[in-house]
This record gives structure tokens, sequence and C-alpha cells, in this order.
């Protein structure tokens, strides 16, 4: 959390902060208000001003002071000599009025050291005119102290014990605002009478549901394994290897924390199902992003969603960040500036520095079908710790895939032709094979029989993979990962004839430079 007290003995007599927190903002007010033996003033245009006393939860309300200019004018008298003043939402009245921004200005240039001035709201938004005079907080989400806080706070309204053994139920409300753990915390009493670690689902489900309610992030619960993985072998083994670092041990070590990976390949070859696994095998908890629905219609909200995104998955952390198809997602990177006033780039350009300086244990699984749609600056080293590419599986992993996938649906894989079955699925991928098999359970299901090793072959030629409409693409794709990236299985394709030699593919953002071979 921010410091208040330095940024006013910083001679910063005008800070915005933006956040939902107004308890907390509150209550830091009006600690640094007593340290600086202070009085503190509340406004908004609902109940006008007022002075605060006993730590906030007295007022005296200071009557004509509910326009939105008179309160600056009281604000620049000797009345407000020695004093914080705290404005809610003034930016809504910021907006095209001349004469208020005017007043800010002069606030700002007149440099007060007697008094301070708070500018408290949701999101990001001031005029042009005052970025250079106003300082900008963004404030973080509340972290485990400040959920302790509540979570007992709560515990005395409705007369309940406060559990001696909290940290769960904090832990399981990170990601959330104080009103909004508030609020799951009450659910819970009312629903049980009670606060212990068996309420933690309930906790959980309101968390779920408000995350998702943010339009762009959803919380997913993770029932894959790595050894719901067909393959992969390389991908697997680095990812257990992986997990270790996370422990306290691997910092002592000296080892940092892994950032994350990124996925590329063919549809259908298992980078979600990794995705989901990397979760369960490390039980950190899966924030999904989904890219497309961070840009918005209003200008500076997408890059407004990818913070608050990124501040989630940070809040909840240590966790995974599940970025599916995200080539999807940054498509207008070659045009943005000229179709989308830059939107584009500066999300990526957010996205990126987050990669680059996070300090929270938050491990980013990035999928993407397309490398042809990537913006160089991702492929970079240092912004993930590694690039692999997920191919289709050759037979020793599509008889792994055969297997997980029979015992999935309560077959046993003894009672078939394996060996068989791969060999009727050249160029499928994991994805293909699956419903395949589906094919066949119902095909064998409509004639009250038991599935056999005949029903899957047949639903195996039945089926057209879209590895044969897309050759040209894989080969592409296989060139540029044997040079880029590290192959996700140990099990690779062998280089047709006609891809050998030619050239590495360059993706259509790397702009070909005649002068520089000159």
């Amino acid at each position: 959390m921010f410091n208040l007290g330095i940024l006013i003995r910083s001679s910063i007599n005008i800070v915005q902060v933006i956040s939902y927190e107004t308890m907390r903002i509150e209550g830091q007010i009006s600690q640094t208000a007593t340290e600086l033996k202070r009085d503190w003033y509340k406004w908004n245009i609902d109940a006008g001003l007022k002075k605060m006393y006993n730590n906030g939860t007295k007022s005296e309300k200071i009557d004509n002071m509910e326009d939105a200019l008179f309160v600056l004018d009281w604000y620049q008298s000797d009345e407000a000599k020695d004093s914080i003043l705290m404005l809610q939402e003034y930016d809504l009245f910021l907006r095209d009025n001349p004469r208020l921004i005017s007043k800010i200005r002069d606030i700002a240039y007149n440099d007060y050291k007697d008094r301070s001035l708070v500018l408290l709201q949701t999101k990001r938004s001031l005029p042009l005119e005052l970025e250079k005079d106003v300082y900008i907080v963004e404030e973080d989400l509340p972290e485990r102290s400040d959920l302790k806080v509540m979570l007992k706070a709560t515990c005395r309204q409705y007369n309940i014990p406060i559990n001696e053994n909290i940290e769960k139920l904090v832990e399981s409300a990170l990601g959330l605002t104080v009103m909004e753990a508030k609020r799951a915390f009450s659910k819970a009493i009312v629903q049980t009478g009670q606060l212990t670690e068996k309420e933690i689902p309930i906790i959980i489900s309101e968390k779920e549901a408000i995350i998702k309610n943010s339009g762009h992030l959803e919380y997913y619960h993770h029932n894959e394994t790595l050894d719901d993985i067909g393959g992969l072998d390389v991908l697997k083994n680095w990812l257990r290897r992986r997990g270790r670092a996370f422990e306290q041990g691997a910092k002592d070590y000296g080892l940092e924390t892994p950032r994350g990976i990124l996925l590329l390949g063919i549809p259908g070859t298992g980078k979600s199902l990794c995705a989901k696994a990397v979760g369960a095998a490390w039980q950190f908890p899966i924030i999904k992003l989904d890219m497309g629905k961070v840009f918005a219609g209003i200008v500076g909200e997408s890059e407004s969603n990818i913070r608050k995104a990124l501040k989630i998955a940070e809040a909840v952390s240590p966790s995974v960040l599940w970025i599916d198809e995200i080539e999807k997602g940054l498509s207008g990177m070659q045009s943005s500036g000229s179709t989308d006033g830059g939107t584009t780039s500066r999300v990526l350009g957010t996205f990126l520095t987050w990669m680059q300086e996070k300090k929270k244990p938050v491990f980013v699984v990035a999928t993407a079908n397309d490398i042809s749609g990537l913006p160089p600056e991702l492929l970079r080293k240092g912004r993930v710790d590694e690039i692999f590419f997920v191919d289709l599986p050759l037979k020793p992993d599509r008889e792994e895939i055969i297997k997980i996938h029979l015992g999935k649906y309560k077959r046993n894989p003894d009672n078939f032709d394996i060996s068989k079955i791969a060999d009727s699925c050249e160029f499928f991928s994991g994805a293909e094979i699956e419903e395949a098999i589906k094919e066949a359970l119902f095909k064998a299901f409509d004639e009250d029989k038991e599935v056999t090793t005949e029903h899957i072959i047949e639903a195996m030629k039945k089926t057209y993979p879209i590895s044969t409409t897309m050759k040209e693409n894989i080969n592409n794709m296989r060139i540029w990962s044997k040079a880029r990236a590290v192959l996700a299985s140990s099990n690779t394709w062998e280089e047709d004839e006609a891809s050998k030699g030619k050239p590495i593919p360059k993706l259509k953002q790397e702009q070909y430079n005649p002068f520089a071979e000159q």
C-alpha cells in the first residue's frame, strides 16, 4: 500500500488514488492526519463536505458545500489550514469543465504546505491539462494482513468466535477487495452460522463469481494432472522441475522464480491441457485471462482492464495465469496506431513490462496456434522462461494418448490392440483421437455392443484430420520451431524432403530491411 504521509512530506499536495478500497484509503488518511496533526475532510456529491472525527467513525457536516466548485473555494480559504481533503469520484466533474480544471491547477501552482488534496476514484481518468500536476497512485488489492482485519471485524459484527487458524480463510479471499471479502465472509456466516475452514468452499465460490463478473477473467478449477497428458515428455519433465523453484529452498539456493512459458503448435495437441495441468501439479489456483475481452470500446479502458487482471493474478499468487490463443487477442498489432489508436500496442506493452518486472510468483502459460500472429517482443528471451513447440504425436505418444482416453471412459486398454489403433490415426492430434474414441463408443452403444478395436479404427477412418489441410503451415512451424523453440516431445517428426533447406519463416511483424544487407 502507498504511504500518504511520505507523499505529503515530499511536498506532493495533490494525489489521485485509483482504488475501490474506500475504507482502506480513509483509514490511511485518518492515520496520516493524526501523525501530521491535521484535520481531515471528506466530500462527495451526495453528502457534501464533512469533517471527520474519531478515526472516521464520526463526522460533522459543513453546510452549503455540495457544489463541486464551492468545495475547491473552501479548500483555498483559511478554513482549510492544516487539513487533508478527500474528494470522491471528482473526476466525473472535471470532464469538459475548464473552470474546475483551472482551479485544480491553481491549487497545484500555489504549492500549499499546510493542506493536501486526495482525489479518490475507481478508474484512471484525468484531463490532459492536469497530468503533470497530479501524483497518481494505483492501489493494489488487499494483502493478507488487510483481509485478516476485515475477517476479524466481520466475526465481531456477527458475534461469532474468531477461528484461531484463520490463515487458510484469509488465503481463500485473496484477489478480492476488502468489501468483496466482507460480503463473502458474511455469506458464509449467514449460511452456516460459523466461519471456519469448512466455509472455505463458500468463500471461493463467491470469489469465482466476482472474478468472472469482471468480464475478462475466469477462476478455473483444475481437475487435470500431468498424467492426463499423453506424450510431451520434455515439457512435462520441465514443468516438474520448475515446480520446485517456487519453494523457499530454491530462493535460498539463488534461483529466480519462474516467469512462464509460451506453448506454440497445432490445434488439439494438448497445449490448453498443459496449462490446466500445471495448476494441479503445483497446487496453484488458475486464473484464465481472455485477452480478446480485455479490449473495450472506451478510450483507456483496455489498458485499465489488463492492469486489473494482472493485479488479481498477483493478489492470489502463487498462481498460474493462463492466456489461451494469445495471438487472437493481439491480432491488431500490425495496424495498431492506425486502426485502434495504438490500444493493442499499449496493452501489449503493459503486459510485457509486467512480465519482465513482476515480483510476485505468477506463472504465465500462454498458448498460440498461429505463430505468425505473435509480436516478436513476446518471443524474446527473458519475457518467458521457455518457448515450446507442440507437434502432432508420433506413434509412441499416440499409444499413450489412446490409453489415457480409454481409461478416461472406463475401458481397460489391455482389451484393445493399441498398436493397431495408433497406426490408424497417423497425423491425428490428441483431440481428434479422443473424438474418434467417443464416436466409437456412441456407435457401439447404439449397436448394444461393447466397444472394440474395430469400432475405434472405423471411427478413425471416418475422421478427416486438420493436419491434411494445414500441411504447409505445419511444415513452416516445424522449421521455425527447430531454430527458435524447444520441442515438447522427444519423439519428433522427421523433416520431409520438400522442407529441407528452406529458410526459417519470418513472422509478419519481422520487417524486411534491404539496406541491412548492403
